[in-house]
């Protein structure tokens, strides 16, 4: 990103009425040649305050959405790999959703790119954050949009040729909603690209896909601050030559790819997408 377009910062995120509830701080995160500027809770001012503390003891889900992981940089990195070396434009109209976003860092660098995105999550002020640095990006030329979904309940509105699923299948409790989110909004022709830092449940939400998609991982280092992690990247398609064609678009090279899984023939009243999750594990 040329340092002579001035992105706006914090003074400027202040005049929204939902991001100045929040401590604030503006992050620069290293992508390929440029970096990805956007502004973010300070998590560590925040957590201190302690004021969502009661939320969590009633049930409710840890902030995790206000932190940056690794996995979110990771594919962000991947869009500017990409843009670098495969064809021009390739993000350029491409409708991308990005599911339980987050602060949205894949999704607001997609945006930067010139794709429409669509950030879903179940936390609005998450989506506050996603939205407004989208939107901030000097290459967002298409307005990006938001949907407040709760996905075990609801379901996420359009159609889409990229869905982005960065570190948000930990639990199982969301592997259920999220195929179903998936069948409903990928779509023909389209594909998914999940991300997690190699977790064992994420592993097992990838291995309930083989009866519906062909699959392709493959391995990124990734630092940031004080994270870092190794990465596992996987495009998921309908048919091989849908995956294939993914992997050419995003510049995922054959030699990088840690391990193929073929399309499974479907077994007769066995369709995966109907079963219940179990309840452990």
């Amino acid at each position: 990103m040329s340092d002579r377009v001035r992105m706006p910062g914090v003074p400027d995120a202040q005049r929204d009425p939902v991001l100045r509830r929040y401590p604030l701080r503006r992050h620069r995160i290293p992508v390929g040649p440029g970096q990805l500027s956007i502004v973010i809770p300070d998590d560590r001012a925040w957590l201190r305050e302690g004021t969502w503390a009661h939320d969590v003891l009633r049930g409710k889900e840890p902030p995790y959405w206000c932190r940056i992981w690794p996995s979110a940089v990771a594919v962000a990195r991947q869009f500017i790999r990409a843009s670098c070396q495969g064809e021009a434009n390739i993000f350029a109209g491409l409708r991308v959703l990005d599911l339980g976003c987050g602060l949205g860092v894949p999704g607001v660098q997609a945006a930067a790119l010139g794709a429409a995105l669509c950030s879903v999550d179940f936390e609005s002020d998450a989506l506050s954050f996603a939205h407004w640095n989208a939107k901030a990006q000097p290459g967002c030329l298409i307005p990006p949009t938001t949907q407040q979904v709760d996905w075990a309940r609801g379901a996420v509105s359009g159609s889409f040729d990229l869905i982005l699923l960065s570190d948000v299948t930990y639990h199982r409790n969301h592997h259920m909603p999220v195929r179903r989110q998936i069948a409903m909004a990928l779509a023909d022709g389209g594909c998914v690209l999940h991300a997690d830092p190699g977790r064992e449940l994420s592993t097992h939400f990838l291995s309930q896909q083989r009866g519906d998609f062909a699959q392709a991982s493959w391995q990124r280092a990734t630092r940031f601050l004080d994270r870092k992690a190794e990465v596992r990247l996987t495009l998921l398609a309908r048919t091989a030559t849908d995956l294939q064609t993914w992997c050419d678009r995003l510049c995922v090279p054959t030699d990088e790819r840690t391990q193929v899984v073929p399309l499974l023939p479907a077994i007769p009243g066995n369709h995966t997408c109907d079963q219940a999750a179990p309840d452990s594990a």
